[in-house]
């Protein structure tokens, strides 16, 4: 027997009373077949706006890129514009004619010197204080920056500059030293990329020129954002020997985890364009394969690896700095360890 009529005989007696109407099953189909084509149409929307976001990010990176580009030609322009090459051009800074050529050496002209000066003043008074019979050490005292100021507060201590650009040293010697015979000036000869490239000895050279345990204060801007982890904890050993049991240590760095460099590669608030995209060792990130030493980054896991090593503490929680524009309670450009001996 045919198959429908099969069916149909088996319907009559199973259910005689059942009535098949596909009506509200064709409705439902056509609903889903209409769903399915606006689903369709919403994907291919989504899909042509983000072309047109990725577009604009692309467009955006290139603008981003042009206006990097042309502020880095706009700071050379500015710093040749400053001097003009000329040696003898100097900045009236607190009494003192300073070469400007040797000012543009340590990371800011005429336009900021000034500026910049007060601002390291007022945070090594807030945050590790300074007395008038304190011992300080400098690292990395340029041409007397922070070196000026300080001979007003020194009044009965003593203080120490060290760098390795030996014309600064110089210069300092013959002029800040010559007028305030407790301050002293020492010039190591490191070779360094960016300062002295004919540098003979390495930072693991140096020794510092103070006695064991003599030293209350001790501030570094912007030098261990130079140094890979050998380097500083070299420093370290050599600031355990020289503080006091009550001394401290200001010293500024550059701290990343994946937050931060997200902020700072989204922001780049500095016109170095701080990205640090180069690992080169665990927990330690270069921003510039061409030029390692041009700034230098650790995480927080590594610095106290250091810290502990070397057999000093956080003498204060650790100051957030602003230059990755992540923490909104930054107390300095850079990140900064406030040590002291354990």
């Amino acid at each position: 027997m045919p198959l429908v009529p099969l069916l149909r005989r088996f319907k009559s007696k199973v259910a005689p009373n059942l009535t098949l109407n596909r009506s509200p099953l064709d409705r439902r189909i056509a609903d889903l077949i209409e769903e399915n084509r606006a689903l369709r149409l919403t994907d291919d929307h989504l899909t042509a706006e983000q072309a047109v976001l990725k577009q604009n990010i692309e467009e955006l990176s290139a603008e981003k890129n042009a206006l990097t580009a042309r502020l880095e030609d706009l700071l050379r322009e500015k710093k040749e514009s400053w001097w003009d090459g000329d040696p003898t051009e100097t900045h009236s800074f607190m009494g003192y004619k300073i070469p400007v050529d040797l000012m543009l050496m340590t990371g800011g002209g005429p336009a900021s010197f000034d500026a910049v000066s007060d601002f390291h003043i007022a945070t090594l008074k807030k945050w590790i204080g300074l007395e008038a019979n304190h011992t300080v050490l400098e690292i990395g005292c340029g041409i007397g920056r922070d070196a000026i100021p300080l001979t007003h507060i020194l009044t009965n201590g003593r203080y120490v500059g060290i760098d390795i650009i030996k014309r600064s040293i110089d210069w300092c010697t013959g002029n800040i030293a010559a007028k305030n015979p407790n301050f002293s000036f020492y010039h190591y000869d490191v070779a360094d990329e960016l300062h002295n490239g004919g540098g003979t000895t390495s930072t693991l050279d140096i020794v510092l020129p103070l006695a064991d345990a003599s030293v209350d204060r001790i501030f570094l801007f912007s030098v261990f954002t130079h140094l890979l982890q050998p380097e500083i904890e070299h420093y370290l050993r050599e600031f355990r020997r020289v503080l006091k049991r009550d001394g401290l240590v200001y010293a500024t760095t550059f701290v990343y985890n994946d937050d931060i460099l997200k902020s700072a590669r989204a922001v780049s608030l500095t016109p170095f364009d701080l990205r640090f995209e180069h690992e080169i060792s665990p927990g330690c990130r270069i921003n510039d394969p061409a030029h390692p030493l041009g700034a230098v980054a650790f995480t927080r896991d590594v610095w106290d690896e250091m810290v502990e090593t070397c057999g000093m503490r956080y003498a204060k929680p650790f100051l957030n700095g602003g230059w990755s524009g992540f923490h909104s309670d930054a107390a300095d450009g850079q990140d900064v360890a406030i040590l002291a001996t354990r």
